[in-house]
């Protein structure tokens, strides 16, 4: 599998520690964790945050032919509080991932390659110039999948940015508490209306916490995955775990809930660890790859 990644690289402040983060980068650590390949696009500042987020993508094995290093700005820094193992954010801005802008020559290095998906969100576009930047590769690149993981942080998105990024996708995850403004955004009631609305549209994930998460498909089908009882030490990257885990094991083969079913069992095990991109165990992998 073969998978780009669009979007923020950031910096999880939890007090005095830091993790790094950011929803496209989590998800292409998990793949490549997973056996797949990952390059993000995204942006840094030259700073000291920078080179050791350069560092540890190095060390994920992520593809940073993409990364932009800007002096002007400084890289992304998330201030993290969590309440019962949930947690909620504040966001530096302007920050290097709001201007993720490349040369012509880049951006055709980009659009001559080929991908299984093609990931993004809503929270990279919160301003100009990235949202641009998406529009143009979201209209030109080959990828098999477009994968929509809505983000809906604060105030960074309006019903603009999350029809547009509807339009694009073939694989669309969201969490219930985003679901509403997703639908409401879409001028639909349900996921069927969706799948009416946006043809392309083939599969919807919709994540609600404790509850499990759904899957539903553009032919009717409707899979529930139950989350284990297990010690939550926090959530931060869980999501981006199962949008991972679900992507990889779909390109290889499986059905939505074969795919959902191994999804949901490595987000299980990522609420267990600190770090949105924990080292995998032995009995991990066995179970995901048995």
């Amino acid at each position: 599998m073969k998978a780009a990644a669009f979007g923020e690289i950031l910096w999880d402040e939890f007090g005095r520690s830091r993790t790094l983060g950011g929803a496209p980068l989590n998800a292409a650590g998990h793949i490549r964790r997973l056996g797949g390949e990952a390059l993000v696009i995204s942006a840094l500042g030259c700073d000291e945050l920078g080179d050791e987020a350069m560092e540890a993508v190095h060390e994920l094995g992520i593809d940073d032919s993409f990364i932009l290093r800007t002096p002007e700005y400084g890289t992304g820094r998330a201030i993290v509080t969590l309440s019962g193992g949930i947690p909620s954010y504040s966001f530096t801005y302007p920050s290097a991932w709001d201007m993720i802008s490349f040369p012509e020559d880049t951006m055709e290095k980009l659009l001559s390659d080929s991908f299984d998906v093609l990931i993004y969100g809503t929270l990279a576009q919160r301003s100009e110039v990235s949202h641009r930047t998406l529009e143009r590769i979201l209209g030109s690149i080959d990828a098999k999948e477009r994968f929509l993981d809505v983000n809906l942080r604060l105030s960074f998105h309006t019903p603009e940015i999350i029809r547009s990024s509807l339009s694009h996708a073939t694989i669309l995850k969201m969490n219930d508490e985003e679901r509403p403004a997703v639908l409401s955004a879409a001028g639909c009631r349900s996921e069927r209306e969706l799948f009416d609305k946006h043809p392309d549209l083939s599969i919807a994930i919709v994540t609600c916490g404790k509850e499990g998460t759904w899957c539903f498909t553009a032919e009717g089908g409707s899979f529930h995955a139950e989350p284990a009882e297990v010690p939550v030490v926090d959530t931060v990257g869980a999501g981006d775990s199962l949008s991972a885990a679900f992507l990889f094991f779909h390109a290889s083969g499986l059905d939505a809930e074969g795919a959902l079913a191994k999804a949901s069992m490595l987000a299980d095990y990522v609420v267990q660890h600190r770090g949105a991109i924990p080292e995998y165990s032995e009995a991990l992998r066995k179970k995901l790859f048995m």
